[in-house]
């Protein structure tokens, strides 16, 4: 019984710019027993499907963009007798599409850490259940990846996770709904390790592919205090202290090292966690910024963020304690009127140091697709 995992891509390069992360962890939470699974990221090169026999297990991972093709995939494979099962954030949200559109044996909903392995020995069995919920696993569970089958040569940049989970509630995000919106946080030493262990590979770009690289803020502490709950604040202070930790270890590898990550606009509040991001070589960070005016904001459920010039104040404060944001704008909200597009872009430019300007899309499992 061999292992296949496939990311799918409808367009092949045989470069990418970032490892697909979940390939590498899904490897490393296959038992070494069944031999080193085959991994195919198609955006490289496209499936060789001669290589699938059967009785083998494709594991097919789909979010909405690659979906379609993700379905496809899974046809063929079934078609060649092989088993078919289905996880990732569309397959999680949406499980009976995967049987009626992509020919699945099986659907791996949440995190496939752990569960990963019980669908495999089902399957060695014969007694492959048609649902399996892999859940929210707690950060300690996180498994890391299998960096000594990547080809290092075909990606720009790497990625290691830190913490998964987003505690808000964005209108046009899925995250929160998939991961959660309590953040789970990974021991730091072992995301040292795994980032030593890519840059012996020589890696010197790497995404913290983070939900929020800063899931505890200045108010969560503060609202906690207020309302006397001393439990409560003695986990947010553990969680706080841990990010310092690891970012204090990230400071100790060599200067030409380069991260990149995703935050929300509160951190700029937060100065003194803004210097720990700068000493630990995190020269820049996605920023959603989403919209300038208070009506925009109010629509994507993110009042949190500011608006006129204390937005353009909070965004420079990034740069000024050296973190660069690119700011990710959207167009196309219920509030956007013809003046919109040159106050974003003027805003853009006396704020950021990189912008992107996106249409309002409403991935299904949004609150803005309901």
């Amino acid at each position: 019984m061999k292992i296949h995992l496939i990311n799918p891509s409808d367009h092949s390069f045989g470069t990418a710019v970032i490892t697909p992360r979940w390939l590498f962890v899904l490897a490393a939470a296959t038992p070494r027993f069944y031999g080193d699974p085959t991994l195919v990221d198609e955006s490289l090169e496209q499936l060789d499907a001669s290589t699938i026999q059967p009785g083998d297990v494709v594991g097919i991972s789909v979010h909405t963009g690659n979906a379609l093709r993700g379905y496809e995939l899974g046809r063929i494979a079934r078609e060649r007798g092989a088993w078919v099962i289905y996880g990732g954030i569309h397959a999680t949200l949406f499980p009976e599409e995967a049987f009626e559109r992509g020919s699945a044996h099986s659907v791996v909903t949440g995190d496939g850490d752990v569960i990963w392995a019980k669908a495999l020995a089902d399957c060695a069995a014969g007694n492959l259940q048609r649902v399996y919920a892999g859940g929210k696993v707690a950060g300690e569970d996180f498994v890391p990846a299998r960096w000594d089958l990547i080809s290092a040569d075909k990606y720009m940049w790497a990625s290691v996770q830190t913490v998964r989970g987003c505690p808000k509630h964005c209108s046009f995000c899925s995250v929160w709904r998939t991961d959660g919106q309590k953040p789970r946080q990974r021991n730091y030493k072992r995301v040292i390790e795994e980032i030593v262990d890519l840059r012996r590979k020589g890696f010197r770009f790497i995404a913290l592919a983070d939900d929020n690289f800063y899931p505890v803020t200045l108010t969560d502490l503060r609202l906690a205090r207020e309302q006397g709950n001393q439990a409560r604040v003695e986990q947010l202070e553990t969680m706080r202290a841990e990010r310092f930790l690891l970012m204090a270890e990230l400071a100790k590898l060599p200067h030409n090292m380069v991260f990149f990550t995703q935050i929300t606009m509160e951190a700029a509040e937060d100065t003194e966690y803004l210097d720990a991001m700068n000493k630990a070589h995190i020269k820049g960070a996605l920023v959603g910024v989403e919209a300038v005016t208070p009506e925009g904001l109010k629509a994507v459920f993110k009042e949190f963020n500011y608006s006129g010039d204390r937005l353009v104040q909070q965004l420079r404060t990034f740069r000024e304690h050296g973190v660069h944001v690119l700011g990710s704008f959207i167009f196309g909200l219920p509030s956007d009127q013809p003046s919109t597009f040159q106050a974003t872009a003027d805003l853009a430019l006396k704020a950021v140091t990189f912008a992107q300007f996106v249409m309002m899309t409403p991935f299904p499992g949004t609150v803005d697709f309901e």
